[in-house]
């Protein structure tokens, strides 16, 4: 039964990581067509909602009234960069020794067969029992930041729930309960134009810029001091450092686990785009740095920002270029209880982690829905060349999920 059911579940993520849909530009219609017509050949109907040309959503229902439990995954992929560093095409699907291989196997195709299956196993149980209802969502858009997807469908109350289960990579015996939030901020300084040759007479604005990094760094050093994370996270923090330093090891980089652990757990800080001056022999009166920030729970991004303003206000102006806030799960919500049920019952020791990125759990946290991030695949395999994802954690994942979906809304066994 499982050799099936892991055939089964490796087929259906081939078949969607052999459909394109890299964003940019995010066109995910193939996916959605693809979703629409599996579930109508098995007697499911469902929605679709476009807030952008090429980017629709796809919502299906079955039950009704409360509980209501949400299934949701993301069908949009990043890009595969340079075709020749994949040992398989990345859009080839290939199966191969328990892998599915492909761009989007772990992010999140493999994630949104999982869903798909028990959707559709459960489905006419749920219909037959009337003990709740059950929504599946197949999601555009969240590669960029889930505008068009699960923020707008949220903001419609066209997605709304007692719980939710995104599917994302965490592989079978982790489970996220927390995200940081984003504190993305440009810093400009200006200065005065003059001849390269006499820099005297001009103010250097590259050079003006040089100083506010490093005092901006300086400011979030210090309200990294000031950090107590909610004792709910602190298990969840020290997991991911563990997992992140796998990765890390595997890729050859001299880490530690504390190293992690710092990062995780505090106000992280990447210059990543930085701009200025027209002409290597003129003093530039002109710069810019994009700083991307990420803020663990229990820190207010736009208090980080207010920091920055402050501090910087004699060196530098601070643009804000993106927030949002972090999120967590408590772990004595119901449907983390249930999750760590599921993957406790196959002989796993479960495991909460938070993650350093976003995904769209974070709009439906914020709507008060309790959310767990649960899925297939391994978060350091996202984004990298020859992603794959092993049958093994589809078939565990699936059954996890299966499980806290028939507890949640009290299916017979």
């Amino acid at each position: 039964m499982v050799s099936e059911l892991g055939d089964q579940l490796a087929e259906l993520t081939s078949r969607l990581v052999q459909i394109n849909s890299v964003n940019p530009p995010g066109d995910v219609t193939g996916v959605v067509e693809f979703i629409r017509n599996w579930l109508s050949e098995r007697g499911f109907s469902s929605s679709i909602y476009e807030y952008v040309k090429g980017k629709p959503n796809l919502i299906a229902r079955v039950g009704k009234g409360k509980p209501i439990i949400i299934l949701n995954g993301h069908t949009d992929v990043v890009p595969p960069g340079d075709p020749d560093k994949w040992t398989h095409p990345p859009f080839s699907g290939r199966v191969i020794e328990g892998r599915v291989y492909g761009r989007g196997s772990t992010d999140m195709k493999g994630g949104v067969a999982v869903i798909m299956m028990v959707f559709a196993k459960l489905g006419p149980l749920i219909e037959k029992e009337g003990a709740g209802s059950l929504v599946f969502s197949a999601t555009a858009d969240e590669e960029v930041g889930g505008h068009a997807g699960v923020e707008a469908l949220v903001k419609d109350n066209l997605l709304v729930g007692d719980a939710a289960i995104v599917a994302e990579p965490t592989g079978f015996d982790k489970y996220c309960i927390a995200e940081k939030g984003l504190s993305q901020v440009k810093l400009i300084t200006r200065g005065r134009p003059a001849h390269g040759s006499l820099p005297l007479l001009g103010d250097n604005a590259i050079m003006k810029l040089f100083k506010a990094i490093d005092k901006a760094q300086g400011i979030i050093n210090e309200v990294n001091r000031d950090i107590k994370l909610p004792q709910d996270l602190i298990e969840a923090v020290n997991n991911s450092a563990k997992v992140y330093l796998e990765g890390a090891l595997r890729s050859g980089l001299r880490l530690s686990e504390d190293d992690f652990k710092r990062v995780i757990g505090s106000v992280s800080f990447n210059p990543g785009v930085i701009k200025g001056g027209s002409k290597v022999n003129m003093v530039p009166d002109y710069a810019e740095l994009e700083l991307d920030m990420r803020v663990p729970p229990g820190v207010s991004p736009s208090a980080v920002i207010d920091r920055l303003r402050n501090g910087l206000s004699e060196l530098a102006e601070v643009e804000v270029l993106d927030t949002s806030e972090p999120n967590y799960t408590p772990s004595n919500e119901r449907i983390i209880q249930l999750i760590r049920e599921g993957i406790s019952r196959q002989g796993a020791e479960a495991k909460p982690i938070i993650m350093t990125g976003a995904t769209d759990g974070r709009y439906l946290r914020l709507r008060g829905i309790p959310t767990v991030i649960y899925g297939p695949g391994e978060l350091t395999l996202a984004h990298t060349y020859d992603e794959y994802v092993t049958i093994k954690d589809l078939v565990n994942t699936h059954n996890t999920i299966k499980y806290t979906v028939e507890k949640y809304l009290s299916l017979k066994q």
